[in-house]
């Protein structure tokens, strides 16, 4: 098994891995293993993670999903939107990671969404780390709308972003947002 963590791994033994297809282990280590490489986010690479981003074994399309976050190359954020709706939740939430760091305008209205309705708090801490990015009047009342969530790391992950955003001091109080959001908007 080659690992992800084995510094004894070579390129050459982790590129063909990428399509071993008797162990999804030995695939998913060799995600991990490429994306942290220098050439690890060129094109072959590239072609590979979003090949791999529908895998029948969610582990590896989740990892597929994290090397093309990390990628910073917008042409990927349509794969990570498809992984954001992914049936299994490690899947949405490393697409909703890789969001945080690719992105475009189109991911903002199904980053709002899975921040709202998703059933995995995940995932909506990671959409609600991705929102900071859409200084947009709907992302920020998405965001004050998360500060009532029933997970605190949810509402945390959201006043973050608000503040971010903004550049308010306000607490982790919605009718002190909400109060700002009316009189700005």
């Amino acid at each position: 098994m080659m690992g992800a963590i084995n510094s004894n791994a070579s390129p050459t033994q982790a590129a063909a891995n990428l399509f071993n297809v008797t162990s999804p282990d030995e695939r998913r280590d060799a995600i991990a293993y490429l994306q942290t490489k220098s050439y690890g986010h060129k094109a072959p690479y590239m072609r590979a993670y979003t090949m791999l981003a529908t895998d029948p074994h969610p582990q590896v399309r989740a990892q597929a999903m994290r090397a093309l976050g990390s990628s910073g190359d917008r042409a990927v954020v349509a794969t990570l939107l498809a992984g954001l709706g992914d049936a299994v939740p490690e899947v949405r939430e490393d697409a909703a990671t890789g969001l945080a760091t690719t992105w475009t305008d189109a991911a903002e209205a199904p980053l709002r969404a899975h921040l709202r309705e998703d059933t995995d708090d995940q995932v909506k801490i990671n959409c609600a780390r991705a929102l900071k990015h859409f200084g947009t009047q709907t992302a920020i009342k998405a965001l004050i709308d998360a500060l009532d969530d029933r997970n605190a790391a949810v509402a945390y992950w959201a006043h973050e972003s608000l503040l971010g955003l903004t550049g308010e001091k306000f607490p982790t109080d919605t009718k002190t947002w909400l109060a700002w959001y009316q009189q700005r908007y």
